[in-house]
C-alpha cells in the first residue's frame, strides 16, 4: 500500500525522475520503489510511431495529471483564437494585434541570439523598412517572414515539402536543392560507446528520422498541443540543419498548432520563450527522454513554460486596447470639426399702437391699447447686383449628377468567397491569401497596389510585394509602373 502511495504521489504530483526519487526520499537504493513506480506508469503508457536514433519505441505516460493538464491548455488555447477571430479585419484591429505577436517573438529571438535591437526597430522591420539593416540582424526579417508563411499556409499538410518551403523563406534561398545537413556533429558524445547520449543524429539517419516525424503528425490522434510539442523535442533531438535548429523547430511547433486547431493564430501565439529557457534545464529534461524513451518530462517542462506564453498574450491584449500604443502603430487623420452653422438672431417684436376713438364726450380721452404681434420672420432680401455694363442672366440650378454614369460592379463577399474556393480548386500554384485578394480586386481596368493587399490580408509589406509578383507569374495580373510605384491590373481569365 505504502509502495502504491509512493507510486501515484511521485507520477500524480509530481512526474519524478529516479534521482528526484532518490532525492526527495534520502535513499541510496531505490530499485524496488521505482519499479513500482514504472508499473504503474505503465498502464498510462502510449506507445507512438516515432523511434529513437538507437530505434527505440518513444512512449507518452497519459497518466491523470497530464491529461487534466492538457485539457486545461487546450481550452485556455481555444479562448485564445476565439478573441483572435472576433477582432476586426477591415479597421487594421486584426493587423495590429499580429503585428503585436511578432514584435513580442522577435523580441526572443533576440534574446536567444544575444542582439540588441530596440523595439521600434522591429516594428519599422515588419512594415517593411530594411534600411541600414545590417547581416547579423537578418534573421528578424527572416522569422517574421516565416511566421507570415505559416498563417499563409496552416491549412497544408505538413511533409518535406512544407518544411522545404518554410525552410526556404527562412534562408531567403528560393532555389534549395537540398536543405538537410550533410556534416556529423563533432560533439564527443556521438563517440560514447556505452549509455550514448546523442547531441545530434548521425547524418545518413536524418531524412528518415524527419520521414517518421512527417508520418506521425500526419496519422496520430494525439492532441494538437501534444503533437506540436513532441515536433519540437524531435527537430531539436535530430538536429537536421546546418544551423538555426532551435529556430526551426519552434517554427515547426507552432506550423503543428496551426495546422491542428489553432489556425492561422497558432502562427502568432508567442512560444519563443521556449527558446530561452534555463539552458542547463532543458538540457537535462532531453537527457532524461533520452535515457528512459518517455516523451512525459519534455511535455510536463514545456506545458509549464507555455502558461507564461499566454500571459504574454494577456499583456498583448491590454496593450492593443491601449489608445497611446494603437497611435504608436497608426498615425490617424485629425478629425475635422463639423462647421456650426451660426443660429438666426431672434427676431425684434413689433409693437403696434391702435387709437380706439371715445364713445361719448363724457368718457374719458381716447386710449391706447399696446398690442404686441410676433410677426412670421420675412425672407431676407438678396442683396442688390452690382452694377455691370451689360445684363446677367439668372445662374443656373446646382447640378448632382455623378461623372460616372455607371457604379463599378464588384462581387458580394458570398460571391468573393465562392470565387476564392473555385480558385484554389483550380490552380494548385494559388495561395490561399492571393486567392483571399484576387476574389476581392479582380474587376477589369482597375489598378491595384501592394498596399492594398498589405491592408486587405493584413500582412507585412515584403510578403504583399512577394504575392503580388506571384499573382503575376501566375497570370492573373498584369504589372506596371506609374511614375514611382508599381500597380497590377487583371487580365482576363
Amino acid at each position: 500500500m505504502a509502495n502504491n502511495e509512493l507510486a501515484i504521489r511521485f507520477t500524480e504530483e509530481t512526474y519524478a525522475t529516479k534521482a528526484d526519487v532518490s532525492r526527495e526520499l534520502g535513499l541510496t537504493l531505490v530499485d524496488n520503489i521505482w519499479s513500482n513506480i514504472l508499473k504503474y506508469r505503465s498502464t498510462y503508457y502510449r506507445y507512438l510511431s516515432l523511434k529513437s536514433i538507437d530505434k527505440n519505441q518513444l512512449m507518452v505516460c497519459y497518466c491523470q495529471s497530464l491529461s487534466g493538464t492538457l485539457n486545461n491548455m487546450d481550452a485556455k488555447l481555444l479562448k485564445q483564437m476565439g478573441d483572435y477571430i472576433k477582432l476586426n479585419r477591415m479597421n487594421g484591429d486584426l493587423s495590429h494585434f499580429e503585428d503585436m505577436c511578432v514584435i513580442k517573438s522577435l523580441g526572443y529571438i533576440a534574446e536567444k541570439n544575444h542582439i540588441e535591437i530596440s523595439e521600434s526597430r522591429l516594428r519599422s522591420l515588419i512594415q517593411g523598412d530594411l534600411h541600414d539593416f545590417s547581416l547579423d540582424k537578418r534573421i528578424f526579417k527572416r522569422y517574421a517572414d516565416s511566421l507570415i508563411f505559416i498563417r499563409d499556409n496552416y491549412s497544408r499538410t505538413i511533409d518535406i515539402d512544407f518544411l522545404a518551403d518554410m525552410y526556404s523563406v527562412f534562408t531567403e534561398n528560393p532555389e534549395l536543392t537540398s536543405f538537410y545537413r550533410t556534416s556529423e556533429d563533432k560533439n564527443p558524445l556521438n563517440r560514447v560507446l556505452i549509455d550514448r547520449i546523442y547531441s545530434s543524429a548521425p547524418v545518413y539517419l536524418i531524412e528518415p528520422l524527419m520521414n517518421q516525424l512527417f508520418l506521425f503528425i500526419s496519422t496520430s490522434t494525439l492532441t494538437s498541443v501534444v503533437k506540436s510539442i513532441i515536433a519540437y523535442y524531435f527537430v531539436n533531438y535530430v538536429r537536421p540543419f546546418p544551423q538555426n535548429n532551435e529556430e526551426i523547430a519552434m517554427l515547426l511547433m507552432k506550423a503543428v498548432l496551426a495546422n491542428g486547431s489553432l489556425s492561422e493564430f497558432g502562427a502568432f501565439v508567442p512560444l519563443e520563450n521556449l527558446l530561452v529557457l534555463n539552458q542547463d534545464g532543458f538540457s537535462k529534461v532531453c537527457i532524461e527522454v533520452q535515457k528512459t524513451n518517455d516523451l512525459t518530462y519534455f511535455i510536463n517542462y514545456i506545458l509549464k513554460a507555455m502558461d507564461s506564453s499566454l500571459e504574454d498574450i494577456a499583456d498583448i491584449k491590454a496593450m492593443h486596447t491601449s489608445e497611446i500604443l494603437r497611435n504608436d502603430f497608426y498615425k490617424e487623420e485629425t478629425p475635422v470639426a463639423p462647421v456650426v452653422e451660426p443660429a438666426p438672431a431672434p427676431t425684434p417684436v413689433q409693437t403696434v399702437v391702435i387709437e380706439q376713438p371715445a364713445p361719448a364726450p363724457a368718457t374719458p380721452a381716447p386710449q391706447q391699447v399696446v398690442v404686441q404681434i410676433q410677426p412670421v420672420a420675412a425672407p431676407t432680401p438678396a442683396p442688390a447686383p452690382a452694377p455691370a455694363t451689360e445684363p446677367q442672366s439668372a445662374p443656373a440650378p446646382m447640378s448632382h449628377e455623378l461623372a460616372f454614369t455607371q457604379i463599378p460592379q464588384v462581387l458580394d463577399e458570398k460571391a468573393a468567397a465562392r470565387l476564392e474556393e473555385h480558385l484554389l480548386e483550380m490552380d494548385p500554384a494559388l495561395k490561399k491569401g492571393e486567392a483571399r485578394f484576387y476574389a476581392r480586386h479582380c474587376t477589369m481596368h482597375m489598378n491595384y497596389t501592394i498596399q492594398q493587399y498589405k491592408k486587405a490580408l493584413g500582412c507585412a509589406y515584403e510578403t504583399a510585394r512577394t504575392s503580388m509578383e506571384h499573382l503575376v507569374e501566375l497570370h492573373y495580373y498584369e504589372k506596371a509602373q506609374i511614375k514611382n510605384k508599381f500597380v497590377y491590373t487583371p487580365i482576363k481569365k
